[in-house]
C-alpha cells in the first residue's frame, strides 16, 4: 500500500520582515526543527532590498538582505516566492497577515511584533522567542551549577556569572572569585522580559 502525504498551505509560512532582518530564522532552519515551505513574498523582498540599498542602511538590515539572498541561493532551504500583494492596505505587517489569511500559511515572528494584527483573524503565530525560552534548561532549588563569575554584583560580595544561554548567575559571596570556575547552589530562579536570573550562594 502507498501513501501520499499531500500538502497542506499550512504547511508554508512566511516570515515576519524582524525575523529575517534578526537572522536566526537561518540557524534554526538549518537544525531542522522547523519544516515545511518558507514563503517570502515579493514585497517583504522589495521592501527590504531597498531598506538595504540606501546610502545610511542599518547593519540590522543589510543582515536582512543577506538573509534572504541566502534563503533563495542555497538549495538547503525550501523557499517560494509568493507574488501576492495585497495594495490596499498599507504597511508590510498588515500585508502579511492578510496574505497569510488568504492562503493559510503560518506565521513566523520574533516576539509579539505582528500580534495586534493576528488576534482577531485566527492565524497560527510561531515565535523565536518562544522556541529560546522552551529550549533553556530548567532549574530548581537546591540544583548545583558550575559558574565563572566576570564581573562584580551590585551588592556587597556579590559576583556575576552568565550560562551558555545567557542566563544571569547572581552569586553570593563571589566577589572574590571573579575569572574562576565555582560551584554554586541555586536559592531562586527569576524569569524577565529581558531574560533569567538565577540566584545563587556559593556552595561549600
Amino acid at each position: 500500500m502507498v501513501f501520499f502525504h499531500i500538502k497542506r498551505h499550512s504547511d508554508y509560512f512566511i516570515p515576519s520582515s524582524e525575523a529575517i532582518i534578526d537572522g536566526r530564522i537561518l540557524m534554526v532552519l538549518k537544525t531542522g526543527f522547523l519544516t515545511g515551505t518558507i514563503v517570502l513574498p515579493q514585497f517583504i523582498i522589495d521592501y527590504i532590498k531597498h531598506q538595504a540599498s540606501l546610502p545610511n542602511a542599518d547593519v540590522s538590515v543589510k543582515r536582512g538582505d543577506m538573509v534572504i539572498e541566502t534563503l533563495m541561493n542555497d538549495e538547503g532551504y525550501n523557499v517560494m516566492i509568493e507574488k501576492m500583494d495585497p495594495k490596499d492596505l498599507n504597511g508590510i505587517s498588515r500585508k502579511i497577515v492578510r496574505l497569510a489569511v488568504i492562503r493559510n500559511y503560518r506565521l513566523l515572528t520574533i516576539e509579539n511584533e505582528l500580534e495586534p494584527f493576528t488576534k482577531m483573524v485566527g492565524v497560527k503565530v510561531l515565535k523565536l522567542k518562544d522556541l529560546g525560552m522552551a529550549l533553556k534548561q530548567v532549574f530548581f532549588k537546591g540544583d548545583i551549577l558550575s559558574v565563572k563569575p566576570v564581573k562584580r554584583g551590585r551588592y556587597t560580595g556579590e559576583g556575576i556569572g552568565y550560562l551558555d544561554d545567557n542566563s544571569t548567575v547572581v552569586i553570593e559571596g563571589a566577589s572574590t572569585s571573579l575569572g574562576k570556575v565555582i560551584r554554586c547552589k541555586v536559592i531562586s530562579v527569576l524569569d524577565l522580559p529581558t531574560g533569567r536570573v538565577i540566584f545563587s550562594k556559593i556552595e561549600q
